[in-house]
């Protein structure tokens, strides 16, 4: 596998997809009543790869990620080929906090030179999708451009 397992509540929202899949691969609502009693373990293998299929479609959708704390604030573009990162550093006794949603008008407020201003790029070192699941997992949400590009100007 390469994401992991749909939950139970995740393939019943997605009963019509499993279902087309299914159908895909030639078996019938009965044949997949008989699999799930009788070969268990290729069941779950349908489940995995049907659970790959929809993480896949998925993480092809996305193309931004933030990840932000009082101090720190990453926004990942996921290009093609690479992953850029436009981000915003804070001093550690700074009054600005990055978490607030009025970010730019606080520091605009404060006209602090508590900031520094971070542009980076990787290639990936896995497939793309999986780079941005493991993002995902690590507590990254999914996110615009506008952020992105409002750093970008800064610097």
């Amino acid at each position: 596998m390469k994401y992991k397992r749909l939950g139970s509540n995740e393939l019943k929202e997605l009963e019509k997809e499993f279902i087309t899949f299914l159908s895909s691969a030639q078996i019938t609502g009965l044949d997949w009543e008989k699999m799930k009693k009788n070969e268990q373990e290729k069941a779950e293998e349908l489940i995995d790869v049907f659970s790959d299929l929809v993480y896949e479609k998925v993480m092809s959708k996305i193309f931004f990620l933030e990840f932000r704390d009082k101090k720190e604030l990453n926004i990942f573009h996921f290009e093609d080929d690479k992953i850029v990162l436009n981000g915003i550093r804070m001093k550690e006794d700074s009054s600005i906090n990055l978490m607030s949603d009025d970010l730019f008008s606080e520091w605009n407020a404060n006209k602090s030179n508590e900031i520094s201003i971070i542009k980076t790029e990787k290639v990936y070192i896995k497939e793309r999708g999986i780079e941005i699941f493991e993002m995902l997992e690590k507590g990254c949400y999914i996110t615009d451009d506008k952020l992105f590009k409002a750093i970008a100007n800064l610097y």
